[in-house]
This record gives structure tokens, C-alpha cells and sequence, in this order.
């Protein structure tokens, strides 16, 4: 019986699949190329860090096991961030296809294929990667490193040549010699005292710290180097302010390499014309009471911040040392609900990175930022500098370790910014000086670190330990005008005006240089009635720094008091040309300007007072600007 629907008479044939044409294997000129070109060759290429170039069929083949064995154990091409846990900007990583690609081409005869399906070599900017800067600040001279002995902390100060205000939205830092650079931290000074200390050493730079009280970061950004940073352009209305008259003061960690050699450090500068409208924050997490015992192999420290704002978070940058082995940094959002911000499951101290999100992370308020570093101080740690381990505290020398995760943040407004200051400033002081104090029980006889905790008491309001740690440190060194000056502050702050004086000229006399000593006596003497002495010694603060924006702010201060008013708003007003952002110098002048029956400069000032992040200024624009 036929089968209803088909022919009778013919036989039914097998179905067969038809298979996929094989795929190709990869060659060299169409798969291999664009991938090396893509993910090594911005180091591999002549000029840059890498040791060897990779742009050639013959760069590649000649050193295929070699290649295959890093790509294998995903040491390179260098991206330690794990997936899923934050989106970033120029991802190193190779995709899944191209490693598979990659690895098959290097685990067979290595083809190089058809010429003509090689694509044009892309053209890179030789030298600066970010192009040819305006500006290169550079060491005057190759500074020589000896072959070995102890790590070496240097500080070069370089004069920044700009005759105006400039804005920088970008930087490039170039070692001048990677291979013994371990970090360079990077500060800005305009008190002329890096200078000075500079000229009281033989030689190039100075070692040992720098004058804490005079040197800055560019606020809301930080401008240090680590094996393996990639410079960046940013958005131009979050560029930050370089003055005339700023020194830029350079902090090279150098570790000897065997062999006696040289470095020579620049740092190249790019500018806008564009003043900056919006200015982030820098938030750091991190223990400073790092103790890890010899062979302890899972060690951990654990920080965390409470974000009392809303913030959109731009980039995050780790840096531990040797014994670090994973840090992890995440978000508890109100909700309950959590934000991965980094993760690194295999740190390695060669690649240390400023990793910038592809698109900024909003946190809201309340908001709980946490940090975790692992390290291993075991002998099975292959990177473990000590041989049998050994006890390893907190420090910057790579025998010691660090542990800090940091955050660039932009609050939405000034406002939120004063507030997310004044609450990191708090946490931060009192993780300073936890660090500090474990610190002096480790090395009870090391006076920098107990100068920097009399220091941190000060700004944390522990006056009379403040004072302690001070005296203690001037008993040992009483030329110290660092130390001479901060006491000062601290008997100021006790209401101990004749100790305050007296300290204050001690300081002077150490260093008739030193303008905050000028102008903290002034205002001591101010204090005590002592009017005409207080304008004498604030316009020499002035004299040896004629950009002291806060001596012009308390002179103007001054003259008010002594009723010579016309004085007074000239002098102020010179502040303002120096800083703009002196809140409480445009409310003092919005008072001369209202008593004077000028109403649209007084409001214009107000304006400025109530916009600023000076809270106590802000609030007492805002009652003026609602009363006027």
C-alpha cells in the first residue's frame, strides 16, 4: 500500500547534513597582525616601555613560545582589572576570540599568509603619547643612581615657566629611566619653600620629605606615575588650575638595578582655554596600620566610607606593593544592593593602573564605600622580596607595603563638595594618624613620622597632644621651622597667645623665608591688640610671597580695622586676583562695597561668597543677599 503523499515507485532517500566548510586557519597578515597591533604594540614598539618591539611578522615569530607561555597565563597583554566588575576605557584584555585566535596561530607553523591581507600598520605618535605638549617641565640634569644598596627617595623641584593662569586637562609623566622608578608622587608648590630647602643641599634635588605645609595636590586630581599609568586627556571643564610662580615638585622612589645609571624625568603639560566648571574630589580607602606577620599568607585589611552627597564616580587607581596579592573595592547602595568598582585577583606590583569608567558610576547618598586588599607573606609567594619573610609594616619603601584604593568623585554641586570634603577630611585624619601611631611603636626614633602626627592632631583638634608630639620633635631638631611654626599654631589654638608669638618668631629666624609664620604672627598679634605689628609682619609675608592670597585676605582684614577702607578693598581685591575662590574675602569686600553705596558690587561679591565652599561665608552671603 502506498504511503498517502508520496510517489509510489520511487525509494525514499537518506537525508544527509551538510558539514561547515572548515575554518581557516589564522595567518599572521589577516587575524594575527591587527590583534598584536591592537593590544602590544602601544609598549612593544621602539621608544616605549616594552623591551623588545612587536610590529613585524618576524618581531612576533622569533619569540612565539615566549609569547604564547604570558598570553597562556593571561600575564599579559597587561590588564589586571576582572570582567564584570567595572566597565573601563581602552580595555586591554583580549576577547575570548582573540586569545583562541592567537594561541592557535602560536601553537602551530606560525603562517604569515597573503600579502595583500595585511592592513596598513597603524601610525602612532612617537614619543608623547598624548601628542606634543604645551608645556615640558623636566629635570635640568640626569640625577646618577648607584648600582645598589637602600631604595632612594629624591625630591627635584622644577620651576613651572607660565606667565599666566592656564588651565590643564591633562598629563604625561615620562620617567626617563622605567626600569628603577618604582613611583613618582608629584605636587605643586607656590611658596618658593621647596625651592629654598632645595638650595640648602649640594647637588640636584633633596632627600628626605618635603615641606607638607607647602606643597598641594591639584585639587580634585592627582598627577603621580606607577609602573604601567596610561596618560589621558579629560574633559575640559573639569581641568585643573596652574598658577604663575608654581613649582612642581617631583618625589622619584628608585630602586638600584645592579648597574650604576641615570634618570632624567619630565613631565609634559596639555591646556585649555576653557576655565573648569566642575571639580571632583579625591577619596582614598585604605589602612595605614598595615602589620603582617612573617609567613602569613591571607592577610587582610578592610576600610570603608560612608558618602554623605551624591557622587558620580570618574576613576579608581590601587596601589599596594610585592606582598599584595587581590584588592577588591565595591559599593553598598541604599537599596541593598551592591556596585562593583574594581577587582584585581592577581595583583602584580609591574601594573598599576588609573582605571577610568566608561561611563561615570552614580552612587547616591548614604552609600557605603568599601575596600579589601589580600596580601601573602609566605615563602610560596614568588614576588616576596624577603628571604626567609619577615615582618612587614606600613611605608612607601618596597620592602614595607601600602594598601589605598582611590576614587575620583564629582559631587553634583560646590555645596555637596564642601560637605563630602569636611566628612572624608575627618576619616582621613583619623586614619593618618592610627597609621602614624603604629608607625612611631615600630620606630620610636623616626622624628618625620612623629612630626607628621603632631601635624595630623593639629588638624584633627587633639591640641594638646599636638603639642606633645611637637615639643618633643623640637627638643631634637629646634631649627625646624616646620616644627617651630605648628607649634605656634598649636599654643594659637590653646589661646596661648605669648607662646604662639614666641614660636612664631623662633620660626622666622629659623627661616626669614617662610611666609606663613609672617602670617599666622600677624594674626596672634592682631589677636592681642597689637594692630600696627600685625600689618607690619603681613605685609612681610607678602614681601617674601607676593602670591600669598590669605595674607592679602587678613591684611584687608587688618586695614578694616584700623578703618582705612579704600586701602582695605584694593587689598582685597588683590587677593581675589590671586585666588578667586576666597569665599570669606568676598564677603568681607561685599560689606566695604555695600557700606560704600556701591549695591551691584556688593551683590556681585555675595553672589560669589554664597556660591563658594566656604560654609560659614556661604551661609552669611545668603542671609546678606535675602536681607538686601
Amino acid at each position: 500500500m502506498a504511503v498517502k503523499g508520496l510517489c509510489a515507485g520511487f525509494p525514499l532517500a537518506a537525508l544527509a547534513l551538510a558539514a561547515p566548510p572548515a575554518a581557516a586557519a589564522p595567518t599572521f597578515n589577516r587575524d594575527i597582525a591587527p590583534i598584536v597591533w591592537n593590544r602590544c604594540a602601544g609598549c612593544h614598539r621602539p621608544g616605549e616601555a616594552g623591551p623588545f618591539p612587536l610590529l613585524s611578522y618576524g618581531d612576533v615569530a622569533k619569540r612565539a613560545k615566549s609569547i604564547q607561555a604570558v598570553v597562556r597565563s593571561g600575564y599579559m597583554p597587561p590588564w589586571p582589572p576582572a570582567a564584570g566588575h567595572g566597565e573601563f576605557a581602552g580595555d586591554r584584555s583580549l576577547t575570548p576570540a582573540q586569545r583562541r585566535t592567537l594561541l592557535a596561530w602560536l601553537a602551530g607553523d606560525l603562517p604569515a599568509g597573503d600579502p595583500a591581507d595585511l592592513p596598513p600598520q597603524p601610525v602612532w605618535t612617537a614619543g608623547w603619547r598624548l601628542g606634543p605638549p604645551d608645556l615640558i617641565v623636566a629635570m635640568p640634569e640626569a640625577f646618577p643612581v648607584p648600582a645598589d644598596g637602600p631604595d632612594i627617595f629624591h625630591n627635584f623641584v622644577i620651576p613651572i615657566p607660565v606667565a599666566k593662569r592656564r588651565f590643564v586637562r591633562g598629563f604625561e609623566f615620562r620617567p626617563g629611566n622605567a626600569s628603577l622608578t618604582h613611583h613618582a608622587r608629584m605636587l605643586l608648590d607656590r611658596s618658593g619653600r621647596s625651592r629654598a630647602q632645595d638650595a640648602l643641599t649640594d647637588g640636584a634635588g633633596f632627600a628626605g620629605g618635603m615641606a607638607l605645609d607647602a606643597v598641594f595636590d591639584p585639587e580634585g586630581h592627582w598627577i603621580g606615575w606607577t609602573p604601567g599609568k596610561q596618560p589621558v586627556l579629560r574633559s575640559p571643564d573639569m581641568a585643573w588650575t596652574l598658577e604663575p610662580g608654581t613649582d612642581l615638585v617631583i618625589e622619584l622612589h628608585m630602586v638600584p638595578t645592579g648597574k650604576p645609571e641615570t634618570i632624567r624625568a619630565a613631565l609634559g603639560l596639555y591646556f585649555t582655554d576653557r576655565a573648569p566648571s566642575r571639580k571632583p574630589f579625591i577619596l582614598r580607602l585604605g589602612k595605614n596600620t598595615i602589620d603582617i606577620p612573617a609567613g602569613d599568607e591571607n592577610y587582610r585589611t578592610e576600610d570603608s566610607f560612608v558618602l554623605p552627597v551624591d557622587v558620580e564616580v570618574l576613576n579608581v587607581y590601587a596601589h599596594a606593593h610585592y606582598l599584595g596579592k587581590s584588592v577588591a573595592a565595591w559599593a553598598e547602595l541604599p537599596g541593598g544592593s551592591r556596585q562593583p568598582l574594581l577587582r584585581i585577583d592577581d595583583w602584580s606590583f609591574d601594573w598599576q593602573d588609573e582605571y577610568r569608567y566608561k561611563q561615570p558610576v552614580f552612587l547616591p547618598k548614604g552609600s557605603v564605600l568599601f575596600t579589601r586588599f589580600h596580601y601573602d607573606n609566605s615563602a610560596d609567594n614568588p614576588r616576596n622580596p624577603s628571604r626567609p619573610p619577615e615582618r612587614v609594616t606600613y611605608g612607601w619603601k618596597t620592602s614595607q607595603e601600602m594598601g589605598d584604593l582611590w576614587l575620583q568623585a564629582l559631587p553634583a554641586t560646590a555645596a555637596d563638595r564642601a560637605i563630602l570634603a569636611e566628612k572624608f577630611q575627618t576619616k582621613e585624619v583619623a586614619a593618618q594618624i592610627a597609621g602614624l601611631r603604629k608607625q612611631l611603636e615600630v620606630a620610636p626614633g623616626d622624628l618625620p613620622r612623629r612630626i607628621d602626627l603632631g601635624y595630623r592632631y593639629l588638624q584633627s583638634g587633639q591640641v594638646d597632644r599636638a603639642v606633645e608630639h611637637f615639643q618633643i620633635a623640637a627638643a631634637e631638631s629646634p631649627s625646624s621651622v616646620f616644627i617651630l611654626h605648628n607649634l605656634g599654631v598649636a599654643w594659637n589654638l590653646k589661646g596661648d597667645l605669648e607662646n604662639a608669638v614666641a614660636c612664631y618668631r623662633k620660626a622666622i629666624r629659623a627661616d626669614p623665608g617662610h611666609g606663613p609664620s609672617y602670617n599666622n604672627l600677624a594674626v596672634a598679634l592682631a589677636n592681642k591688640g597689637e594692630v600696627d605689628e600685625a600689618e607690619r609682619q603681613l605685609r612681610n609675608a607678602i614681601g617674601v610671597d607676593p602670591r600669598y592670597a590669605d595674607a592679602y585676605g587678613n591684611l584687608g582684614a587688618v586695614l578694616v580695622s584700623l578703618r582705612r577702607f579704600d586701602e582695605a578693598a584694593a587689598i582685597y581685591e588683590k587677593a581675589l586676583e590671586i585666588d578667586p575662590g576666597l569665599g570669606a574675602v568676598h564677603y568681607n569686600l561685599a560689606g566695604l562695597y555695600k557700606a560704600a553705596g556701591d549695591a551691584e558690587a556688593a551683590r556681585r561679591h555675595y553672589r560669589a561668597a554664597a556660591a563658594g565652599s566656604y560654609p560659614q561665608a556661604a551661609a552669611l552671603a545668603k542671609k546678606a543677599l535675602a536681607e538686601f
